[in-house]
């Protein structure tokens, strides 16, 4: 009986311990461009854009983040192009796709460029059974 108690338990609260995933996108380096160039996530999973070297720096096409040493609008963000080893981290929440680029060496999906496709988050269905 106490068994079949834990199991019921842990199954009530594994929905709570899902967690977003991470994903690292490198900037620069060898070549002016963003590898991988193309990503696809689910919603809440965060990309963290790393500079491998050079004057870069990330700026969606619809302007909704600028990022570098930082992002605008965060403390201490500076989203200018910077060639410092920066590294940045931009959640994602809402389903759709976004189109970054580089303001130095690219533009909206030209030059050094790349995007991601932010899927929707899978709703967790429980079923209820019972365990003698």
């Amino acid at each position: 009986m106490a068994r079949g108690a834990w199991l019921c338990l842990w199954l009530a609260l594994a929905p709570c311990l899902a967690q977003a995933a991470g994903f690292i996108v490198n900037v620069g380096g060898a070549q002016n461009a963003f590898s991988p160039q193309t990503i696809t996530i689910t919603a809440g999973d965060t990309v963290t854009f790393v500079n491998k070297g050079g004057f870069h720096n990330v700026v969606a096409d619809d302007n909704s983040f600028r990022c570098a040493r930082g992002c605008d609008g965060q403390p201490n963000g500076n989203g200018n192009p910077s060639n410092s080893n920066w590294v940045a981290s931009v959640t994602f929440n809402s389903p759709g796709t976004i189109g970054y680029f580089c303001e130095v060496h690219g533009m909206p999906g030209a030059g050094m460029f790349g995007t991601i496709a932010v899927q929707p988050a899978t709703p967790v269905r429980l079923q209820s059974f019972f365990v003698d």
